[in-house]
């Protein structure tokens, strides 16, 4: 399914470029573009902040502003969904695998007040949530004030 503001914004792009959005509940975010490899999205290209500005669009890029990109597991870029808008802009959404390490990533930034409901939809294995696991601890993305939130999040799931 399209999302209407990327259908604006391929509109006034005059160069291609593919973006990689991770889907939430009622918005998207940008996290990386793909040229020859993965490269953060932080910040966007100037012609695709100038060309989102001209709609009054707001491209939000801040999980990638947080995260290295390009050090994410091998298995972040599997199962992309990818849709073209017109002659220059090409998106992948990120499937269930990329998906899950952004989706604990941000419930433990947001700490306590997080509202968890999405995590319904991932249906994590135990395989899963031992990769997560692993990726948080050998990344250091969170210190160890974290640890007790990053259990409980890894139990409920």
């Amino acid at each position: 399914m399209k999302i209407l503001e990327l259908s604006r914004l391929a509109e006034k792009l005059d160069r291609f470029f593919h973006l990689v959005i991770w889907e939430k509940k009622d918005d998207f975010e940008v996290v990386a573009i793909l040229a020859e490899d993965f490269q953060d999205a932080f910040p966007l290209p100037m012609e695709v902040q100038a060309a989102a500005a001209e709609i009054g669009v707001f491209l939000d890029t801040t999980t990638a502003a947080r995260l290295q990109i390009e050090g994410m597991p091998d298995d972040f870029w599997e199962e992309f969904d990818e849709i073209t808008y017109g002659k220059y802009l090409k998106v992948s959404r990120l499937g269930q695998p990329g998906r899950k390490y952004l989706e604990i990533f941000r419930a433990v930034k947001t700490g306590q007040n997080f509202d968890r409901s999405s995590f319904g939809d991932l249906k994590l294995s135990e395989s899963d949530l031992l990769k997560v696991a692993r990726w948080l601890r050998q990344q250091s993305i969170f210190d160890h004030r974290n640890g007790d939130l990053i259990m409980e999040i890894l139990t409920q799931l």
